[in-house]
């Protein structure tokens, strides 16, 4: 259904109208870095201007005010590999530093709302003209103009493969602080899309990305060491107001037990995507807040299909019936995920399994034997390893270090898979970004958000597209790939969730990759910390509101 004739005239009316239509993660990275203590260590409270001793909320005796520092830790939420918002992921996690900011911001209820934006408009969904606030500098006091804003997201879309992926973008023109956008195509969701962080407005003139960024958001950064630490400090030319701290430390810590003795020490203040684990050990002291919400992150498992055992879809379904969902989430995530047997989580208007012809919809190892058999595999030679036309069912999975629940899940499924004639070696590394790229692996388990903005096409373009940036399971599916294309140019809503019905069931069908659960965001923090909660997008971590009292 195409919509016609003047259809926003605002944000905030776009937002009710269109954002109904689509309802409403990324790679991880836990590179070793920095224990907490040297670093924290130095960094931890404020920093003295020469006063002899220090009263409340920063100020000192002698009424000279020191700085107010804050210090966050993560296993791998500080992960960027440069300064440049254009490059991979790293706009997410230079956005999670308060670097950078986008056209229009989710709120609460993953709704897309005004920001560096103010309104957005089109009659045909091809064309769309967005008028910015002009009241914003970059942070190097440079006014973000329209014109600044074209060159930055030009220059995105020659950088970034995800960037071409996400948006199919014939030309943009700038005409003070107006830009218009001309697609290749209609696309019912470009407000809801430019509220990804691949989206950040920075000066792509004058920064160069190694030494100096220059984005709009509340805090700018000043010492970058990639999987180690990032300091930012506050931009007094903040067009939101001034920020509440001076300085903030993110420091990247190697494990879990490490993070969670910096917290109780009070080396860092607040700690960022922490295992499940983690949280009872925190949930009764009133010294701490544990900030646990319900995203759209899933936890998942590719299949890679360009390896010879797992062309078979016999094998794959037979991998996913030994994956005990409902003891995964119970025990290895202490009840702080939801089993999944479809593809989206049930809070989104599309999700959940209703509906939806499950072939798996169980645990059934013993099913699982009796499957692999019926298809002919068979362990010929005694050792306990089934084969077929010469190909053995030894496997190799690989998942990351900073999440580790997910070598947990693999450990316990090489258990289960041993039992039915599989052989699966598990590999456990600090980065498998090398191993993905080479395509050296059979079985690839990750973790990431499949609905940030809301838009159920943002997971299917990037995950399940043919050739996608992210589709690690090397997954091919033309009928798919039509849908895909229908969709992003499909407004009514009924339309719009029968498409995502059928992609998820094609997707379930040819068992393409497994979704085992969703898990919820942990965010433990000190009850100093104020002016902070957890954001259902997972997009958002510190803003200008942002703020500690130390006592």
């Amino acid at each position: 259904m195409r919509k016609t004739g003047k259809i926003l005239a605002a944000l905030g009316l776009m937002a009710a109208l269109v954002f109904g239509f689509m309802a409403c993660g990324k790679k991880e990275n836990g590179k070793d870095t920095t224990s907490a203590g040297t670093t924290a260590e130095r960094t931890t409270g404020a920093e003295s201007s020469g006063a002899e001793s220090s009263g409340a909320d920063g100020e000192t005796v002698s009424g000279k005010t020191e700085k107010k520092i804050m210090n966050l830790g993560s296993m791998g939420y500080f992960a960027a590999e440069t300064m440049d918002p254009a490059n991979g992921w790293d706009g997410w996690y230079m956005m999670y530093d308060g670097a950078t900011e986008t056209l229009f911001k989710l709120d609460e209820n993953i709704t897309p709302a005004p920001n560096l934006a103010l309104t957005c408009e089109s009659d045909d969904f091809i064309t769309w003209t967005i008028t910015l606030r002009d009241d914003v500098t970059f942070q190097n006091g440079e006014k973000m103009t329209g014109e600044a804003v074209k060159k930055c997201f030009e220059r995105t879309y020659e950088v970034s493969d995800r960037a071409r992926e996400q948006l199919a973008i014939d030309s943009i023109e700038a005409d003070g602080q107006t830009l218009v956008f001309h697609l290749q195509q209609e696309n019912v969701s470009l407000f809801s899309d430019l509220c990804d962080p691949l989206w950040s407005v920075y000066d792509s003139e004058n920064s160069d990305y190694t030494s100096a960024v220059y984005c709009t958001g509340p805090y700018r950064i000043t010492e970058f060491e990639p999987y180690v630490e990032t300091v930012v400090e506050k931009y007094e030319g903040y067009w939101g107001g001034e920020p509440k701290l001076d300085e903030v430390h993110l420091i990247t810590i190697s494990d879990a037990e490490a993070i969670t003795m910096a917290l109780q020490n009070g080396e860092i203040d607040l700690a960022v995507a922490m295992a499940t684990s983690t949280a009872s050990v925190f949930e009764n002291n009133p010294d701490f807040v544990v900030d646990a919400v319900t995203t759209t992150r899933a936890n998942r498992m590719y299949y890679n299909m360009e390896r010879p055992a797992l062309k078979d879809v016999v094998v794959r379904q037979a991998i996913e019936m030994c994956m005990d969902r409902d003891g995964i989430a119970a025990s290895l995530y202490n009840g702080m995920a939801t089993p999944s047997w479809g593809i989206y989580a049930d809070l989104l208007p599309y999700g959940g399994t209703e509906g939806l012809d499950l072939s798996v919809d169980k645990y059934d190892p013993e099913g699982a034997a009796a499957l692999l058999a019926g298809a002919g595999w068979k362990d010929t030679d005694g050792d306990g390893i089934l084969e077929k036309d010469g190909v053995k069912l030894e496997l190799k999975a690989v998942t990351f270090a900073s999440r580790k629940e997910l070598g947990q899940v693999l450990e316990l499924l090489q258990s289960e898979l041993s039992a039915v004639g599989i052989k699966l070696n598990v590999e456990i590394l600090e980065n498998t970004n090398d191993v993905v790229a080479t395509g050296d692996y059979d079985l690839n388990c990750e973790t990431g958000v499949q609905a940030p903005t809301g838009n159920a096409q943002y997971f299917i373009n990037m995950m399940l597209v043919t050739g996608a940036t992210s589709n690690h399971s090397h997954y091919s599916n033309p009928r798919l790939d039509a849908l895909a294309a229908e969709l992003e140019k499909t407004a009514d809503t009924d339309r719009r969730t029968e498409i995502i019905r059928q992609i998820v069931q094609m997707v379930l069908d040819d068992h393409a990759m497994t979704i085992f659960n969703h898990q919820k965001m942990i965010n433990i923090y000190s009850s100093n910390v104020k002016g902070y909660s957890t954001h259902p997008s997972e997009y958002y971590l510190l803003d200008v509101n942002t703020d500690i009292e130390r006592q």
